[in-house]
């Protein structure tokens, strides 16, 4: 039996009402104990636990989590978590609530002018806050540094040096060299040696990591969970028109995301990359479902820095398209019809890049 929630004081404060419906959520598929939320999560019960305190805002991650072992679907949740996140960076100065807002309309990952490096540690955890990282999940994307050192580092225990400084960015999906420059140079305002420790950092990174752009992971993981949930109906092979539908949205929004990560860039592609980005782009226009080969191509430049998260992208991506191509050619028992062909929706609207080479 399910230990009962504590109850949460009767308030107007948005904090609290958002863990009040998260209980509510809880409720309505019977108050499952946070075991086995956590079985299904993969988050443990003390995070679940905090995540309807009402004590502080969770992390997407835990938020998306929790929502999902209790059958609810997290994109209906995303809107509210974003107005609080906005409201919490209120609180801690103008110049982080504009940076967020900056980073979410754009998706241009540079910072604000500090004054300090005080203000650029909090700055630092704002970007944090935007991809809904912990300590401990930076540490698991960017292995650098235990989750102690970068939560030092952060709280000012610790000095802020160059390469602390960059496997953060690169844990918080700030891939473009133009805005890691654009950090390091604001680092270089307050520490002239660490600044040179940055462009000495910058100069050794490879050509094929060069090309890639900012990246919301937060929005990655959210379309990643759609696209995976597509692996059932793969074994089943009985789907609907919905389902089918849906999963050419997730599909598209996840193709869109990591072209955008190469278009922000601004760095040219060698021809062969840049015709296999023309020809995604041209084939999701035509509402067709792009060579696959193109696109295995493209993701390890859209998405350098994290293998497995890119191992995932690229498999999700590798079974959506063959359960669309296979339903674009009727070959799928859609509801008990065989033979059908399903119109799909058109696709995102995505800017063609004119790339030539470097």
């Amino acid at each position: 039996m399910a230990r009962p929630m504590k109850q949460l004081p009767r308030t107007n404060d948005p904090l609290v009402a958002f863990a009040r419906d998260l209980q509510a959520l809880r409720k309505e598929v019977g108050n499952p104990p946070l075991a086995v939320m956590a079985e299904h999560s993969g988050l443990s019960t003390a995070t679940l636990s905090n995540a309807h305190a009402g004590k502080k805002l969770p992390t997407w991650a835990t938020v998306n989590g929790y929502v999902l072992a209790c059958g609810g679907d997290p994109e209906s949740w995303s809107a509210r978590w974003e107005s609080l996140r906005l409201a919490a960076a209120g609180s801690s100065g103008d110049m982080c609530r504009e940076a967020l807002s900056r980073w979410q309309r754009t998706g241009n990952l540079t910072p604000p002018h500090a004054v300090d490096e005080g203000e650029l540690r909090e700055l630092l955890k704002t970007l944090l806050d935007f991809n809904g990282l912990s300590h401990r999940t930076l540490a698991k994307q960017a292995p650098g540094y235990s989750h102690v050192t970068y939560g030092a580092v952060l709280r000012g225990a610790r000095p802020l040096k160059a390469k602390i400084l960059y496997q953060i960015l690169i844990g918080c999906g700030v891939y473009s060299l133009r805005s890691q420059e654009a950090w390091f140079q604001l680092l270089s305002s307050f520490s002239r040696s660490e600044g040179v420790e940055g462009g000495k950092l910058l100069a050794r990174v490879g050509r094929p990591l060069r090309y890639a752009g900012d990246l919301d992971l937060k929005m990655l993981k959210t379309i990643l969970e759609r696209l995976e949930r597509c692996r059932g109906l793969l074994a089943v092979e009985i789907v609907s028109h919905d389902s089918i539908n849906a999963l050419r949205t997730a599909y598209e929004d996840m193709l869109a995301l990591l072209l955008s990560s190469l278009q922000r860039s601004h760095v040219q592609l060698p021809p062969k990359l840049g015709y296999a980005l023309n020809r995604v782009v041209g084939e999701l226009r035509n509402s067709s479902v792009p060579n696959p080969a193109a696109i295995d191509a493209l993701v390890p430049l859209a998405m350098p820095f994290h293998p497995r998260l890119r191992t995932r992208a690229v498999m999700a991506l590798k079974n959506a398209g063959e359960l669309l191509r296979r339903a674009e050619a009727g070959e799928l028992n859609i509801r008990g019809v065989v033979g059908l062909r399903l119109p799909l929706p058109p696709p995102l609207q995505v800017q063609q890049a004119t790339p030539t080479a470097s």
